[in-house]
């Protein structure tokens, strides 16, 4: 049976409280909220004197280097040893956390889950799982001030860089009254806005941009679904890292007369990323479930073993799929 979430809440704080050595762990191709919430949590635990490991399976991303300090996140292949207890932070099921973050997870003597996706299994022996909050920095900024710690600039600046990077820059729907109370508060703490705000959505390579006009170049609409991809080996070309690519969806599915935008991110040979979003209320985290993946409402995404062109064709099909679905 699921706990209330602020039984929840107090049950992790118990326990984090009496642990002593805990690893905090991220899923794949991390992003602003993964990043944020992770950096936050785990500072907020070594305030705690508590022995911390922080791990990603996929390197963090440039744009977030900017709230790491060297070496503070491990790669999950360099975390060594046993630990107490893991936390899985803003992953929606277990295989988010990677092949090596997923065994590192099960290893662990008690398992916390932590998360805002509505398709979150409840994975964990304690699992802290609230859709309704707009980031996971939402939720680990409530459990740090349960932990009896207040909100210094350090843990300020990546919690608010992680409910920016879930809202959009407070531009989606998720955006509430209290999502911005919170991002106030993060502000006068000392969180920097325009500089977070720079750093995770500017400065950007001219292979960027060079990405972004092959896919706009690329952009297709077939019955109200707008769609576009990019392989692995033009990403290579223009000197990005996979996780650059995530970004796309940001772009596609500001298209006007559209009802759904598909963009497949092709991450190897035979391996590909699709990021699903919807403008008009249709659950696209139910179309990423068919292929084993999950997510919001309006923001899913899931990733499928087959060549771009079988993936693109599987994911277009199904998309019309529900499309005839909609109404209006």
């Amino acid at each position: 049976m699921n706990l209330p979430s602020k039984e929840h809440m107090q049950e992790i704080v118990s326990h984090l409280k009496s642990a002593d050595r805990i690893l905090l762990l991220c899923h794949v191709s991390p992003d602003g909220d993964c990043i944020g919430s992770l950096l936050a949590l785990g500072r907020a635990l070594l305030k705690l004197g508590k022995d911390v490991s922080m791990a990603s399976e996929d390197r963090v991303p440039a744009n977030l280097e900017f709230l790491m300090e060297p070496g503070e996140i491990l790669r999950t292949e360099e975390v060594s040893g046993s630990f107490e207890t893991a936390v899985a932070i803003d992953s929606g099921d277990l295989g988010r956390l990677g092949d090596v973050g997923t065994r590192l997870f099960q290893q662990a003597e008690v398992k916390i889950n932590i998360d805002h996706h509505n398709s979150n299994p409840h994975y964990g022996d304690l699992n802290l799982v609230e859709a309704g909050r707009a980031a996971t920095g939402e939720i680990i900024l409530e459990l740090i001030l349960h932990l009896g710690l207040e909100i210094d600039a350090a843990l300020a600046e990546p919690l608010y860089a992680a409910i920016l990077s879930d809202t959009g820059g407070f531009r989606f729907a998720n955006t509430t009254k209290d999502t911005l109370s919170k991002a106030a508060l993060l502000v006068e703490r000392g969180a920097r806005p325009n500089f977070v705000s720079r750093q995770i959505y500017e400065n950007k390579p001219l292979g960027y941009f060079k990405m972004l006009a092959l896919a706009f170049k690329r952009f297709t609409v077939v019955d109200q679904i707008c769609y576009t991809w990019i392989t692995y080996t033009e990403m290579a070309e223009f000197g990005l890292d996979f996780e650059v690519s995530e970004e796309l969806s940001t772009f596609a599915r500001m298209l006007e007369n559209t009802k759904m935008s598909l963009v497949f991110k092709e991450k190897e040979e035979g391996l590909v990323k699709v990021s699903l979003r919807s403008q008009n209320g249709y659950d696209v985290s139910k179309l990423a479930e068919r292929f084993g993946g999950g997510g919001h409402k309006q923001a899913a995404g899931c990733t499928i073993n087959a060549s771009l062109d079988e993936a693109i064709s599987l994911v277009l099909a199904a998309a019309k799929e529900v499309g005839q679905q909609w109404t209006g």
